[in-house]
């Protein structure tokens, strides 16, 4: 088989949007895209030229962000003692 066959059959995604963030050594792009699916937030990571991704649907976007807020809502007490852990 030839490098260009269709291995999986992937759906081709569009971006609607995107951003790119620099962090210490880390690269993180971050896409909202659809394709046939739906629609969904993609984040890649790239560190030390290995690339991970995450992709949350755009059904679970709610419950992503609202845990992200729980878990950054940090009584300013326990701010110093997990920087200093």
């Amino acid at each position: 088989m030839g490098r260009n066959d269709n291995r999986g059959d992937k759906p081709k995604s569009r971006t609607i949007s995107t951003d790119k963030l620099q962090i210490e050594n880390k690269t993180l792009f971050i896409d909202f895209k659809e394709n046939p699916g739906g629609k969904f937030l993609q984040i890649a990571e790239l560190s030390n030229d290995r690339r991970s991704t995450v992709v949350i649907p755009h059904s679970g976007l709610e419950s992503f962000f609202d845990s992200l807020k729980k878990i950054l809502e940090i009584p300013a007490a326990n701010e110093e003692e997990i920087e200093n852990a």
